[in-house]
């Protein structure tokens, strides 16, 4: 029960207050809050009308009823008179209450009026508080769901990804790459067209022999990634997306694969064309020729559907039908010209270090691809990526790649350079990468020359002094060679120099600078006939394709020194065993020196 407080600012009235209440307090306790006399009074006004109505009401409603009127009234007068006892019991001050109150004094008197029990309230929030947490939790676990769904797909085949036939798209939910791959593999294994002509032939065949070239990594990722572009439908299984092949069509192989399996080559219609002329380096027109043709529309767009939905046979009729050139000769004079104007761009590549390499056009040539559409009676070109990559990477290597060379500078006694025996060259190893065919080729897609600088590492060579001990000083007067060490006599060879005229040994100051133990020797005489000499041995060049060597088929003419009669086409020819000693102990760099005129005739006996 709430408890009565006395108000201790007056003795004739009472604060009654439901602050005290428990929370725990049963749904039968009553509550009171304080409320003002002046309030109360116009309340029970209201209610002794209100009250008064009620009753005459009910006493017309039982009129009839064995109960008197009077009586009923007893009944509830007793029953207001029982319920104010109730209410306030033994208090010795008296409050106004409903239309027996009567104020105490002329101090205005607060009465009470029920309040609702808190314990209905603090049920009802603790409903709602369990209403809240079931939702939460419930939303909880929904987004944990969802987030675990989309852990378990993240590399996985998405619900409603739908791949080639139905029987493999049932199976692909849930495929791990490595599974995609090989259901990707049995669905192109598995796509073939049986071709029927009108003549009563067939021929089976895959997409790759109707020029289809498949990308199967790109397809396997595409599957893969599928329906990644909306986070909240990419796991759900009734969104659908179709993954087709990713494949690149040649119709041109297509028409020419149909051509070949059904038509006779002796039958066959050949369209004007573009061909390459290795003589000339110029494209030219290739010659057409009337015949037999196939339509091959009906083909090509089963191919279409069969990359769209691969993993099945499709079947599909051709007819043949006779007619002239497919491709008519102006088309083909314009792909020619075309063409020529394309072999005319120069592709230039530069190894960084002063070396240059420009694509030949015979090369240029063999990265292009003419396609002859004779269903639309077209012809075009592609160039391939493919091919200039191949034929760049292997060809670039050689040309400018570089072995360090050392360069070699002949000093006297005292350091005084005199002339480098050997220049020197720096090394260089090119970084070749498919990037540089692409940009290469797209440069000639858009009709422009290319020059690059291709990536290298470059090895700087060092500089070599080194003291010239050696001199050889050959006198075309006496026809001899002599050897100074230091200025000092150390051997005198008889020789056969060149002849007079043209093939005259050159006279100046040379070095020695390439020396080979043997050589095969090839040339022209002076009447243009080519000699070739084979295993020459003891070469030392000094002056181009000057040099000292054994001449064992003219020891005559180094026994008499008849250079007139008997000379060389320029070279220094010795007697093998003098040969050999100039090579074993005139090193690279040693000095030569020809002075003298060559003579009329024989200076030996």
């Amino acid at each position: 029960m709430a408890e009565l407080q006395q108000n201790f600012e007056g003795d004739e009235s009472f604060n009654i207050t439901s602050s005290n209440m428990p929370d725990d307090a049963s749904d039968d306790t009553v509550a009171f809050m304080q409320v003002p006399q002046s309030h109360v009074e116009d309340q029970m006004a209201d209610n002794s009308v209100n009250y008064e109505g009620t009753l005459a009401d009910n006493l017309g409603e039982v009129a009839d009823e064995e109960d008197t009127s009077g009586d009923i009234v007893d009944d509830i007068v007793e029953d207001i008179a029982g319920n104010k006892k109730n209410v306030f019991g033994n208090n010795a001050t008296s409050y106004g209450m409903y239309a027996n109150a009567t104020p105490a004094d002329s101090t205005a008197t607060d009465s009470f009026r029920v309040v609702e029990p808190k314990a209905k309230k603090h049920r009802a929030n603790r409903s709602a508080l369990a209403l809240m947490y079931s939702l939460l939790i419930f939303v909880i676990l929904l987004a944990a769901a969802f987030f675990a769904l989309h852990l378990y797909f993240n590399n996985r085949v998405a619900p409603g990804v739908d791949f080639g036939d139905a029987s493999i798209t049932r199976n692909l939910t849930g495929y791990q790459e490595d599974s995609v791959s090989k259901t990707v593999q049995n669905a192109v294994d598995h796509s073939e067209l049986v071709i029927s002509d009108d003549q009563g032939n067939s021929v089976d065949a895959d997409l790759s022999q109707l020029g289809v070239k498949i990308d199967k990594n790109a397809t396997v990722k595409a599957i893969m990634n599928a329906k990644r572009d909306n986070l909240f439908t990419r796991i759900m299984p009734w969104v659908h997306q179709t993954v087709s092949l990713k494949a690149v069509r040649d119709d041109s192989a297509l028409d020419s694969y149909l051509l070949h399996k059904f038509i006779r080559e002796k039958d066959r219609a050949v369209p004007y064309s573009a061909v390459f002329d290795k003589d000339s380096e110029s494209y030219k027109v290739e010659d057409g020729i009337p015949g037999r043709t196939i339509e091959t529309m009906s083909v090509r767009e089963a191919v279409k559907k069969l990359i769209a939905h691969p993993g099945k046979t499709v079947k599909v009729s051709v007819t043949s039908r006779r007619t002239d050139a497919p491709i008519k000769l102006d088309a083909a004079q314009k792909l020619v010209d075309d063409l020529n104007k394309l072999l005319e761009k120069k592709i230039t590549f530069n190894n960084g270090d002063g070396k240059d390499f420009t694509v030949p056009k015979e090369a240029i040539a063999s990265w292009i691809s003419i396609k002859a559409d004779t269903t639309r009676r077209k012809l075009s070109y592609t160039i391939d990526t493919d091919k200039a990559d191949y034929y760049l990477s292997q060809v670039l290597p050689k040309e400018l790649n570089q072995q360090k060379i050392n360069q070699e500078d002949a000093v006297n006694k005292e350091g005084k350079f005199i002339f480098t025996t050997l220049k020197g060259s720096n090394g260089v190893e090119i970084s070749y990468s498919d990037s540089i065919a692409k940009k290469a080729v797209e440069s000639l897609r858009n009709g422009n020359d290319f020059k690059m600088s291709v990536p290298s590492k470059i090895t700087k060579f060092t500089v070599e002094k080194k003291l010239v001990e050696m001199r050889i000083v050959v006198d075309k007067t006496t026809q001899t060679a002599s050897v100074y060490r230091n200025d000092e006599l150390v051997k005198t060879f008889p020789v056969c120099t060149g002849k007079r005229g043209a093939d005259d040994s050159a006279s100046g100051t040379f070095f020695i600078y390439l020396r080979y133990a043997s050589q095969d020797m090839r040339g022209r005489n002076g009447d243009g006939s080519p000699y070739f000499s084979p295993g020459v041995r003891w070469v030392s060049y000094y002056h181009g394709g000057e040099g000292f060597h054994t001449a064992s088929w003219n020891y005559k003419g180094i026994a008499t020194g008849d250079a007139a009669n008997h000379g060389s086409h320029g070279c220094i020819n010795m007697y093998e065993q003098d040969a050999r000693w100039i090579f074993e102990n005139c090193p690279r760099g040693t000095i030569v020196q020809i002075v003298g005129t060559t003579p009329d005739g024989p200076v030996r006996e």
